[in-house]
């Protein structure tokens, strides 16, 4: 299998062509922003889990120049970060994995704001892209020398610490290749513009990092082929700087598409299809001799195998599938595909700036201290409900040495999974499903469906814990006109147990109205969200999130009406409120999408019946697919 051959980036052979890609690590380095003890443990899992090179998220080379994330993120910036940088790079030798470290230049006008002390820096004058009122102030000639000896200084650190290579972060819209770029690059000295002066910055980093490390230590360079914005580089552009990267003497390319403007097309969400970033790699490799590194929703191992079987890519890099399952590539290997736990691209955890983590695997971050133990007496275990908290937590509980049983009151598993997975283009969640349910059988859990559960039931059982994730109810609205026959909520449309019109109204918008409307728009239906607030998605998604939900409503042609209330729903449509205000929508079905609330009725039922009762997921708060999970892991993880 081509995937787990042995291949070469320079002189630096790798077991197989499985890359960790870098990500941010927010939370997990020192005080000092040095690679701390739970950072390792976090890059010591994946090695251990077969990945043959694990490439870090960005260090920082030089804090004096620019601010803000600079003081965020892990750094080698002097010789005190080279002990601990050392310990990293032992972890992954002991496991055979070599470590490649991705040092930043810098993030430019895509830097943080908030708290930063420096003013903002870029190759230009450009509006900052958090807060385009502020804008930043063009490097000096001396400051991008100060930059390009820093960065050296940070690679020779490296290397004397262990490291394997050094990847340069010249993508994405960063400081690098803010340079790179006509959009954002307007100098008229020797560092901007035609490509040759563009590319003046780029070069001086990658011939003064060649210097630092020597001839036998491999450089990637991660560069963006195509911004997928107007006055971004296209393609063309694209394959003439791979093109010019080779002749600069680098090892191996590292591709990647997109920038923070289409931030959800270069870390993918639950709505892009698998491997869509493939093209990109496949394009450059056709230019180019150099080793290629693809990545882009490359979890599933029948595409990762496949991108390397028909030589689109010579490595994969996969970075959220290894959050979500550090032992991807040894299942993989082993054709246990099913036991790969799937990353559902939600972006809820990986995303998070306080903490990196993983909405379905509550270890990610926290590797040794929330691995569960054997238990000490075996206890008693009923799970009462089979959505994802449930099941994760019947999971844990097995593993664990417990005697679990699960009851579901429907004749399948899955929960509200089942609901969010019935769009075409949420497709990511099946899997989740599979897993789940596979794993409970596994685990040896007895699982009995259609259960109705009483507390005489419960009684009978003799549980010692009784762990209840009966999840949440509908909420219908109070208006009038709620109950009449062409009214249904998302349950009823995503079960398909209502037929809809042609003319709908989505009644509430968030992600759960808004998804409902894409897919009753891909379905050929005129739809017309209705949201009372003055945006449709609330505070707090990612960015990712937001960017993709918004595209995929547009190109669904989705109409949106916000700062706009339901008055009432008439037998054509709805009355609404909207500019001061009252008119009617005209419209044969209205789909309401206002939320769930907490059904805590069978805990307070079994009070009396069991000597410890557990609340999990939806039942205590509707939230998210996290949440559940998350539950579910630490209700079993603590079972004494």
């Amino acid at each position: 299998m081509k995937l787990f051959e042995r291949a070469k980036i320079g002189s630096m052979e790798v077991k197989n062509r499985i890359a960790m890609a870098p990500m941010g690590t927010s939370g997990l380095p020192d005080a000092d922003f040095g690679y701390s003890r739970r950072l390792i443990d976090f890059y010591a899992a994946r090695a251990k889990g077969g990945t043959g090179m694990i490439i870090t998220g960005a260090a920082i080379v030089n804090t004096d120049i620019e601010g803000g994330i600079a003081h965020f993120l892990p750094r080698l910036t002097n010789p005190s970060f080279m002990g601990r940088l050392y310990e990293l790079c032992n972890a992954m030798h002991h496991y055979g994995s070599k470590l490649v470290l991705q040092l930043t230049a810098g993030f430019g006008r895509v830097n943080y704001l908030e708290g930063n002390p420096i003013p903002p820096i870029s190759a230009s004058v450009l509006p900052c892209f958090y807060n385009p009122a502020i804008s930043t102030r063009a490097l000096t000639v001396e400051e991008i020398g100060q930059i390009v000896k820093s960065f050296a200084t940070a690679a020779g650190m490296a290397k004397m610490a262990g490291v394997d290579g050094i990847e340069i972060q010249g993508y994405g819209g960063y400081l690098i290749d803010q340079f790179q770029t006509a959009l954002w690059n307007k100098r008229t000295d020797a560092y901007g513009g035609d490509l040759n002066g563009r590319l003046r910055f780029t070069m001086e980093l990658i011939g003064a990092t060649r210097y630092a490390v020597g001839p036998d230590c491999p450089i990637i360079y991660k560069f963006t082929p195509d911004h997928y914005i107007p006055g971004g580089r296209r393609l063309e552009e694209g394959l003439e700087l791979a093109r010019r990267l080779e002749q600069a003497g680098v090892d191996a390319l590292h591709i990647d598409g997109g920038c923070y403007e289409v931030w959800n097309r270069v870390i993918p969400s639950m709505y892009e299809k698998s491997g869509c970033q493939i093209a990109l790699a496949e394009a450059v490799k056709r230019v180019v001799k150099l080793p290629v590194i693809a990545h882009g929703k490359l979890g599933d191992p029948a595409i990762a195998r496949q991108v390397v079987e028909e030589g689109k890519a010579d490595f994969v890099a996969l970075g959220r599938p290894l959050l979500a399952d550090p032992d991807w590539p040894k299942k993989a290997k082993d054709g246990r595909d099913d036991d790969i736990k799937p990353c559902i691209a939600c972006n809820e955890g990986c995303l998070n700036p306080l903490h990196l983590s993983c909405a379905v695997n509550a270890q990610t971050g926290w590797e040794k201290e929330y691995a569960p133990t054997p238990i000490e007496r075996k206890k008693s275990v009923l799970v009462i409900g089979g959505g994802p908290g449930g099941l994760e937590a019947a999971r844990v509980a097995a593993a664990r040495g417990c005697k679990v049983t699960l009851w579901e009151k429907s004749d399948r598993l899955g929960g509200k999974l089942r609901l969010a997975a019935a769009p075409d283009f949420k497709g990511n969640i099946k899997p989740l499903i599979r897993y789940l349910s596979t794993q409970v059988e596994k685990a040896g859990v007895k699982v009995e469906l259609k259960k109705q559960v009483t507390p005489e039931l419960v009684r009978k059982h003799k549980p010692d814990v009784v762990i209840v994730a009966t999840g949440s109810q509908f909420k219908l609205p109070d208006v009038p006109g709620v109950r009449l026959g062409h009214v249904l909520s998302t349950v009823d449309l995503f079960e398909g147990t209502k037929s809809v019109g042609e003319r709908v109204l989505v009644i509430g918008g968030g992600l759960c109205g808004s998804e409902a409307a894409a897919h009753l728009a891909q379905q050929g239906k005129q739809v017309t969200i209705v949201e009372m607030a003055g945006q449709l998605i609330p505070e707090g998604k990612n960015a990712n999130t937001m960017l993709a939900i918004h595209t995929l409503l547009a190109d669904s042609k989705v109409e949106v009406l916000t700062n706009t209330k339901l008055v009432k729903i008439t037998t054509g449509g709805a009355v609404v409120e909207r500019d001061g205000g009252q008119q009617e929508l005209a419209a044969d079905s209205i789909v309401i999408a206002t939320g769930f609330q907490p059904d805590l009725t069978l805990r307070d039922a079994l009070e009396e019946h069991a000597p410890e009762i557990v609340t999990i997921g939806d039942c205590v708060k509707p939230r998210n697919i996290l949440n559940a999970i998350w539950d579910g892991f630490h209700a079993a993880r603590v079972i004494e």
